[in-house]
């Protein structure tokens, strides 16, 4: 029977790094068959087919997606625990051999059974008093040292053992509401099995850092990474849209799964859970309607939250191969049941920058990357829609997404605009004022109450790229000027004013009998580059708001 020691020392471990290759393998192509069925099976089916036998069908079909991203999980998880384990044991054997040259030059000699002798002939070492004890001593040491590399071989192998046995097969049988929440939590026990985070990317804050840390991993840690913790992936400004659209799809099924999961039902509330629950599952309602579209109409899932209202950004067509990107910033009272309406929207602006350039592509992203103020029901109600906090704390985020937007766009830089609606128009304010701003290319904002400063030159822009629009019956004209700086109408306040002809304070992406209103082409011109109808000149600013002046900025 060989001996642990002599298995260690002439261990090959060519048949492990085949067995890593092969499961990561099996994992990208189920990464791969899941994309094909959702955009060429279930997309189509969502699109064209209704009733209870497309119900039925779906069922079904949906329940083979959620396989192959379980499988994607599973499989990529044995493939890092194979491949941790064999390093660690590859560590002990390079060290194991190593010990065994250095005693061998002392003089020493180790048997199959890895105990270490002194060799036969006159006593180890000749001369001196101390001889005998001096030999001692280094037998020991080497001893010790063996026993050392063998055993943290040993613990490599167990532990790989036991965290490959709670990634089994037996996942996929019966019910699998529940299988992909579980494969998530199977990545965190295997991870705790293994005494480390198996496969979790660690990427940079800064969004450039990001995008050049990404470039520079090998693709299959790429890929181990979007399988292993996409929610990590998704989030990351600066990384490729195509990469964050895949982990977030997958995040987005696992959240959902988990939540069929009793744990969940413990871990929060019954009104949070029951919030968290219909927000994951209104968003990915809106993504089954379009999974089937391609091109520049095809959606990509640049980041998600299911806490409080929730929090969504996406985009329409690719951002970063796009000749325009627009970032459409929503205001009060937007949440995740907003999805299927702002992403009308932002199919109106996009299909209106087509008009104003129909030789360049555009990319509109829907961002509600933030918690959006309440309008309050009663005197009693919440007041932060009259606040700048809100704002404030969004901006962070909102000059982290375009600055990430920057990042990963490729082939030169694209026409960048943020258009801002309402307190959206805050939010872009206090984005645009601090950190160096959005680099953006034009700030538009529409039923703007206020942008937190004191004029167009504070937005790190040329104030000549700062475009500002209202419908003469928007209600908003009553608190613009008050809490969240000075009215943007204004000629004081600096940038243009461009035509508006629709009516009220949610008309400005509407469309007339003859096609896209003024307001919205005009949108279309900005997002595509193009100088917008001006609006005609007022002879002083608004009379029935004061100008108030701005408190120091935070």
């Amino acid at each position: 029977m060989t001996s642990d020691y002599l298995r260690l020392l002439k261990q090959d471990f060519s048949s492990c790094d085949e067995a890593t290759t092969a499961w990561h393998r099996l994992s990208m192509h189920m990464d791969e068959s899941d994309d094909r069925h959702r955009t060429k099976v279930t997309g189509p089916l969502h699109a064209n087919w209704s009733g209870e036998d497309a119900s039925s069908a779906l069922f079904y079909l949906e329940d083979l997606e959620s396989r192959f991203g379980i499988v994607r999980t599973e499989a990529m998880a044995i493939s890092e625990t194979i491949r941790n384990a064999t390093s660690r044991m590859l560590a002990a054997q390079i060290r194991l051999r190593s010990i065994v040259k250095d005693l061998e030059s002392d003089g020493l000699q180790v048997d199959d059974e890895g105990t270490v002798r002194p060799p036969l002939g006159p006593a180890y070492p000749s001369g001196g008093e101390n001889g005998a004890t001096d030999s001692s001593s280094a037998l020991f040491i080497y001893q010790l040292d063996i026993k050392n590399c063998v055993q943290q071989a040993q613990e490599a192998s167990d532990e790989a053992a036991k965290a490959l046995g709670r990634l089994s097969g037996d996942i996929l049988s019966g019910d699998i509401s529940d299988r992909a929440g579980e494969a998530r939590e199977d990545v965190k026990q295997v991870s705790k099995d293994l005494h480390t985070d198996i496969g979790k990317p660690h990427p940079p804050n800064d969004p450039k850092a990001a995008a050049e840390w990404w470039k520079l991993l090998p693709e299959d840690t790429r890929e181990s990474y979007a399988a292993l913790h996409p929610e990590i992936v998704g989030r990351t400004d600066g990384l490729p849209s195509t990469v964050r659209d895949d982990a977030n799809r997958l995040a987005l099924e696992q959240e959902l799964s988990a939540m069929d999961n009793y744990q969940y039902h413990n871990k929060y509330s019954e009104d949070d859970y029951n919030k968290r629950f219909s927000n994951l599952q209104m968003l990915q309602k809106e993504l089954d309607k379009r999974d089937g579209v391609t091109g520049e109409k095809q959606l990509y899932v640049l980041g998600f939250d299911s806490e409080g209202d929730g929090k969504a950004i996406i985009a329409m067509g690719n951002p970063d191969t796009a000749d325009n990107v627009g970032v459409s910033v929503p205001g009060t009272s937007t949440s995740m049941e907003s999805t299927g309406g702002q992403l009308s929207r932002i199919d109106r602006l996009q299909n209106a920058a087509k008009i104003a350039d129909g030789n360049s592509s555009t990319s509109m992203v829907y961002w509600l990357g933030y918690d959006a103020p309440e309008i309050p029901v009663s005197q009693a109600g919440n007041l932060d829609v009259a606040g700048t906090e809100r704002a404030e704390d969004a901006a962070p985020a909102l000059r982290n997404f375009t600055h990430g937007l920057r990042a990963s766009h490729e082939d030169g830089p694209a026409n960048l605009s943020v258009i801002g609606h309402s307190y959206g128009s805050t939010v872009v304010g206090a984005a645009a004022s601090e950190g160096g701003g959005l680099d953006a290319d034009n700030i538009a904002v529409v039923g703007s109450p206020g942008m937190t400063v004191k004029g167009a030159s504070d937005l790190n822009i040329d104030p000549d790229h700062v475009y500002i629009g209202r419908a003469e019956d928007d209600g908003i004209k009553a608190a613009a000027g008050a809490t969240l700086g000075p009215d943007p109408m204004q000629e004081s306040f600096g940038g243009h004013r461009f035509k508006v002809d629709t009516h009220t304070h949610s008309g400005y992406w509407d469309e007339t009998d003859h096609g896209p209103s003024q307001s919205l082409l005009n949108q279309g011109k900005i997002i595509a580059g193009v100088a917008p109808t001006p609006a005609p000149k007022q002879p002083v600013d608004n009379p029935d708001v004061p100008d108030v002046p701005m408190g120091p900025h935070p």
